[in-house]
């Protein structure tokens, strides 16, 4: 329990210091987000977010594995297959959202990766990651409802991947579809 207080305490500090920082440095270069205006049919109210600093996920990401890899080593606790992999799906989720970033400011346009290509590379890789947690790991493919000892269902592989997959890639675009802005939310 001590480890997860350390991880979550050290996460906070950074991502409070380090997302600051890293607004002030992407405004610094001028590096804002673009948003599509009234010409582009996109909605008008959105066009005082113009500018915003983009990439925040840098700051955020990077506290969290910090914070895990403070704990761990503090503790001495092991690394385990499981988590490795799961932080290897993170780091290819987040190389996504970075690569989509850099080509909406690049452009100088609110279009980085199409959206419905986005959504479908996204399930994709994270579909592979679960495959690949699921293979390589002893994860538990039993659907429960509880945390108490009932019984769940016991899933094939292929429907607890598509399952997770699904899960996954509906939590973190659900605020993106939800505001129609793409991540400034």
């Amino acid at each position: 329990m001590i480890a997860v207080l350390i991880a979550g305490a050290v996460a906070m500090v950074l991502s409070l210091f380090g997302t600051r920082w890293l607004i002030h440095f992407f405004d610094n270069l001028g590096k804002g987000q673009p948003i599509l205006g009234s010409e582009d049919h996109g909605p008008v109210h959105h066009m005082k977010k113009q500018g915003t600093a983009t990439m925040g996920g840098i700051a955020i990401l990077g506290s969290a594995f910090v914070g895990w890899l403070v704990a761990h080593l503090r503790d001495g606790l092991p690394f385990s297959d499981q988590a490795m992999i799961m932080w290897a799906g993170v780091a290819i989720l987040a190389l996504m959202g970075f690569l989509d970033d850099y080509l909406k400011v690049r452009k100088s346009h609110n279009r980085g990766i199409f959206w419905k290509k986005k959504g479908w590379i996204t399930f994709g890789l994270v579909a592979g990651v679960m495959l690949w947690l699921s293979s390589a790991t002893g994860v538990s493919e039993t659907l429960s409802f509880t945390r108490f000892d009932l019984p769940g269902w016991e899933l094939p592989q292929v429907l607890w991947v598509l399952w997770t997959a699904l899960m996954v890639w509906s939590t973190t675009n659900a605020v993106n579809v939800t505001d129609g802005l793409d991540g400034l939310a």
